[in-house]
């Protein structure tokens, strides 16, 4: 069954096509990784498959659903995102940030206490996260695509930033990730943790698919 089906996919900014008639299919249960040179694409793809812009043209079903229809609307809190920046509030602690998104979503607080030692964020909970480090800024914007434990996480270069402990366990967390059946697009120039991760590579040049190699 395909987690993410693309058809024609079309994405414009005045005249420039930041996507250019885009078709593919990654099936769940799977990582794929986004590639491409900066200007692709890669994030404006992420993007649309998160809700965050719409699409000029074509089609996109993300877990079975038109992501942009009234149902849609729904399915949002199964999708995990991170974009290059992370959507937190700088004056705001790291806890705070997480109870803010937990709160509109229902999430349990026991989750929050269960993201934070899973990312080690124990020395730093209580911190403003302007303060915090481009790393940890990382790693509570993945504790935060994570908290309604989405079947599918749309990640943006998630290691930038990560040591190599944090990234290691990022690739782990990623692997822990497709075992329990479910599914990831991540855009990145992978790191050597990553070696053996990706079931599949989507490759984009300018706007336009490359190549989908299984």
């Amino acid at each position: 069954m395909s987690a993410i089906e693309i058809s024609l996919l079309e994405k414009r900014f005045g005249r420039v096509r930041a996507l250019d008639r885009v078709s593919a299919t990654i099936p769940e249960g799977s990582i794929t990784l986004l590639s491409g040179p900066n200007g692709a694409g890669k994030s404006t793809l992420l993007r649309v498959l998160a809700c965050l812009t719409r699409p000029t043209r074509g089609t996109v079903r993300v877990l079975g659903v038109n992501p942009f229809s009234r149902d849609g609307v729904v399915h949002r809190g199964r999708l995990g995102y991170l974009g290059q920046e992370a959507a937190l509030y700088g004056e705001l602690t790291v806890q705070e940030n997480l109870e803010f998104c937990a709160n509109l979503y229902g999430v349990d607080p026991q989750r929050i206490r269960a993201l934070i030692q899973d990312m080690e964020l124990e020395p730093v909970a209580r911190q403003r996260v302007r303060t915090l480090s481009l790393g940890y800024r990382r790693r509570v914007g993945l504790a935060r695509a994570r908290l309604t434990d989405p079947p599918l996480l749309l990640l943006d270069e998630p290691w930038n930033g990560l040591d190599a402990e944090a990234s290691q366990r990022l690739t782990d967390l990623l692997q822990r990730h497709r075992e329990a059946g479910r599914t990831a697009l991540v855009a990145a120039h992978s790191p050597a943790t990553t070696a053996g991760l990706f079931d599949a590579v989507l490759r984009l040049e300018a706007g336009r698919l490359a190549g989908l190699e299984r």
